[in-house]
């Protein structure tokens, strides 16, 4: 199992800081510029994924493609069995009530 800060390179040799290909000061800016917009890109999607209106939105979107067909007509079946479940379930509670 790997740990965070695994990927560093942890070499024990003296005076071997960073074997291999050094990197510029210029290069190594670019890569910070380019990871900081990458991170501002995912914030904002991620952001605007979790917007209450826009997950009520998704929710809603669910619910209406439950009572419509392909073709954006109402689906009959559907919205009769659930408008006779909600009175039936209102028909329970109002019963359940008066005992």
């Amino acid at each position: 199992m790997g740990m965070a800060g695994t990927h560093r390179n942890k070499s024990k040799a003296p005076g071997n800081k960073r074997p291999g290909k050094k990197r510029s000061a210029d290069v190594i800016a670019a890569e910070i510029e380019a990871t900081c917009l990458n991170i501002t890109s995912n914030v904002a999607s991620l952001e605007k994924y979790v917007k209450p209106a826009n997950l009520a939105a998704k929710s809603l979107g669910s619910v209406g493609a439950f009572f419509l067909d392909k073709d954006g007509e109402l689906r009959i079946d559907r919205v009769v069995a659930v408008v006779s479940a909600g009175a039936g379930l209102i028909g329970l509670l109002s019963r359940s009530r008066k005992n």
